[in-house]
C-alpha cells in the first residue's frame, strides 16, 4: 500500500471518527489505587482493521495532522473522564514537531476546557529527545502549561541524550522509566542500578517516578520495594476504551490526595549518618572483600583507634588476633547465605567482651553486597554473670553440704520446689525430690503432717511441725519443717516457703530431759530416822 493510500485512509479515518482514545491504568505501587491513565490513540479501520500507531503516528505527523488528531483525542478523553469520580490525571504525549506550533499552548488549554476536564489533572508527556530542537522554544512552552496549572512528564527516561542540568532547569513533575530497564530488572544486574539510580535521582529533585512497561508482579514489588511511585503496564491492563476504564477505576478503587514523602538517596543518607553518629552500640559494614567500608564513632571508640583508621582496612586487622579467626569464620558463612546467631567474642587486647550480630546484606537480585555489624560492649554483663555463678555455686555448696532442705509450695500447699539432700540424685526433678522425701517418712506421720499443713493454710500464719525420716544408714532421725508464708499488697498468699532442719539431737535430748524429770517425780526420798 502507498504512503498517498495511507494518507488519504487516515485523513478519511480522522473525519469518520474511526480514532478513538484508550486509557492503560497507572497504580499506586503502595497502595494499588489509580492514580491516573495514559491516554493512547487506536484506528480501528472498517477496510485495514487494527492499525498499529507505529504505522498511523509517524504517518499523521509527515502529512500534518498529527496535532488535529492529538486534539480530538485529547477533546474526546477528557470529555468521557470528565464524569468520572476521583482525583485520577489524564497524560498525553506530545510529538516534537508539535512544540513549533505557536498556537500550541491555547489549543491545549482550550481543548481541556470546553470538555469540563480540570486543567489541574492533566499531564503533558513529552520524550528527551524533543528538549534537543530549540530548547527556548520549548521551555517557553512548558513554563506556559505549568502556568496554567498543567502537569509535565518527561517519558522514557534514560534512552536519550538530556543532561541533568537541562532536567533541573525545566519544570518537571515527574520522569518515566523506559520498559526496556522494567524488562530486564530482575535478570540484568545493569538494569536494576540503572532503574535505582533513575528513581534516587527523581526521589531527589522531588518527581513522582513512573515505571512504564511492567508485566509480572515481581517487577512491581521490586519497584516499590526500591521506592517508585507508581506502575503502568500490562500486569494491570493494557490500553482500555473507555468504558473499560471506568469498570477498571471501579476495581481498584481512586488514589486519594496524600502528602509526598521524602524517600531520596539524599535523605536517608542522612538518616544513616545520625543512626550510625548517636547510636549507642558499635555498627560497621564489611565488603565482599572483608574490608570495613563504614563504621561509627562508637566502635572506633571500643577498638580504641581512630575512626578515619577503621576506614578500608581489612576486618581482620581490627578486631583483634585472638578473636579474629572465629568472627572472620563467622563473617564467610554469613556472607554466604548462613544464617549465624549474634555470638560473643573476646578481644584481648582491650580485654574486652562483645556481642556482635552479623547481618548478610544482599540487594534485590539476593547478590551478596556486604555484612552488617552491630557490636555491643558486654564486659560488665559478663562479669557480673561470672559473680552471679560464682555466688550461685557458694550458694547450693552451702545448702547441699549443710543439714537444711528448703521448700516451696503455690497457695494451694502442693510443693513446686523441693532442694537437694543426702541420698537423693542430684539430677532428680522438684517432684522426683518431693516423691522420695514423702516415701522416707515415717508411715505414722506422713498422714498426720499432711492434714495438719493442709489445715494450716488459711491461717496464713508461720507453720510448724516435727516428724520422722528414715536415714540412709536406717536409724529414724526427727526432723522440724518450718513455713513463712509470702503475701501481696492486698494480703493474699502469694507462696509459702519453707526449710527443713534435723533436730534428731534436740529430740533426744528432751527426751533424756524428760526421762530425768520422770525420774524425779518418781523418786520417793527415805524418811529420815
Amino acid at each position: 500500500m502507498t504512503d498517498d493510500a495511507w494518507v488519504a485512509a487516515l485523513r478519511h479515518g480522522l473525519s469518520a471518527g474511526e480514532f478513538w482514545p484508550a486509557f492503560q491504568p497507572q497504580l499506586n505501587l503502595a497502595s494499588g489505587h489509580v492514580c491516573g491513565f495514559e491516554v493512547l490513540a487506536r484506528w480501528d479501520s472498517p477496510q485495514y482493521g487494527r492499525v498499529s500507531p507505529a504505522t498511523f503516528i509517524p504517518l499523521a505527523e509527515r502529512c500534518g495532522v498529527l496535532h488535529t488528531l492529538l486534539l480530538t483525542l485529547m477533546a474526546d478523553a477528557c470529555r468521557q473522564a470528565a464524569c468520572w469520580p476521583g482525583r485520577f490525571s489524564l497524560a498525553f504525549n506530545l510529538a516534537p514537531s508539535q512544540f513549533l506550533l505557536p498556537s500550541l499552548v491555547d489549543d491545549l488549554i482550550n481543548t481541556v476546557r470546553n470538555s469540563g476536564f480540570p486543567l489541574a489533572r492533566v499531564v503533558i508527556e513529552i520524550t528527551e529527545n524533543e528538549l534537543f530542537h530549540d530548547n527556548a522554544a520549548v521551555q517557553q512552552v512548558l513554563d506556559d502549561l505549568k502556568q496554567h496549572g498543567m502537569a509535565l512528564s518527561l517519558d522514557d527516561f534514560g534512552t536519550g541524550y538530556s543532561s541533568l542540568t537541562r532536567l533541573h532547569s525545566l519544570p518537571f513533575d515527574e520522569i518515566k522509566i523506559d520498559a526496556s530497564f522494567v524488562a530486564a530488572l530482575q535478570g540484568d544486574a545493569q538494569s536494576l542500578r540503572i532503574v535505582t539510580a533513575v528513581l534516587g535521582l527523581g526521589q531527589s529533585l522531588g518527581l513522582t517516578v513512573v515505571a512504564e512497561g511492567v508485566e509480572t508482579a515481581g517487577q512491581a514489588a521490586l519497584l516499590h520495594k526500591l521506592g517508585c511511585d507508581v506502575g503502568q503496564g500490562f500486569l494491570w491492563s493494557p490500553a482500555v476504551p473507555a468504558a473499560q476504564a471506568w469498570q477498571l477505576l471501579q476495581q481498584w478503587g481512586e488514589e486519594a490526595a496524600q502528602t509526598s514523602m521524602d524517600l531520596s538517596p539524599f535523605q536517608r543518607l542522612h538518616q544513616l549518618e545520625a543512626l550510625y553518629q548517636d547510636s549507642p552500640v558499635g555498627l560497621c559494614f564489611i565488603d565482599c572483600q572483608m574490608r570495613v567500608v563504614s563504621a561509627n564513632p562508637r566502635l572506633a571508640s571500643y577498638l580504641g583507634v581512630g575512626l578515619d583508621f577503621m576506614l578500608r582496612k581489612p576486618a581482620s586487622q581490627l578486631f583483634g588476633h585472638e578473636m579474629t579467626p572465629d568472627l572472620m569464620a563467622a563473617l564467610l558463612r554469613v556472607m554466604a547465605g548462613e544464617a549465624c546467631e549474634p555470638a560473643e567474642y573476646r578481644h584481648q587486647p582491650s580485654g574486652t567482651t562483645f556481642l556482635i550480630a552479623h547481618q548478610r546484606i544482599a540487594d534485590a537480585q539476593q547478590q551478596p553486597l556486604g555484612v552488617s555489624l552491630v557490636v555491643i560492649d558486654i564486659t560488665s554483663r559478663v562479669e557480673a554473670e561470672a559473680r552471679l555463678r560464682q555466688s550461685e555455686t557458694h550458694f547450693r555448696t552451702v545448702l547441699e553440704l549443710g543439714p537444711n532442705v528448703t521448700w516451696r509450695t503455690g497457695p494451694d500447699g502442693l510443693v513446686d520446689y523441693m532442694g537437694e539432700y543426702v541420698d537423693c540424685p542430684s539430677d532428680a526433678s522438684h517432684h522426683e525430690r518431693h516423691a522420695c522425701w514423702l516415701a522416707r517418712m515415717h508411715p505414722d506421720d506422713r498422714l498426720q503432717v499432711r492434714e495438719t499443713w493442709l489445715a494450716h493454710l488459711p491461717s496464713k500464719q508461720p507453720f510448724r511441725i516435727e516428724f520422722r525420716i528414715l536415714w540412709p544408714d536406717g536409724s529414724w532421725r526427727w526432723m522440724l519443717s518450718r513455713a513463712f508464708p509470702a503475701l501481696d499488697a492486698s494480703g493474699q498468699v502469694q507462696a509459702w516457703y519453707g526449710i527443713i532442719s534435723d533436730v534428731t539431737t534436740e529430740h533426744e535430748l528432751k527426751l533424756r530431759v524428760a526421762a530425768l524429770e520422770q525420774q524425779l517425780r518418781e523418786w520417793q526420798p527415805s524418811p529420815l530416822c
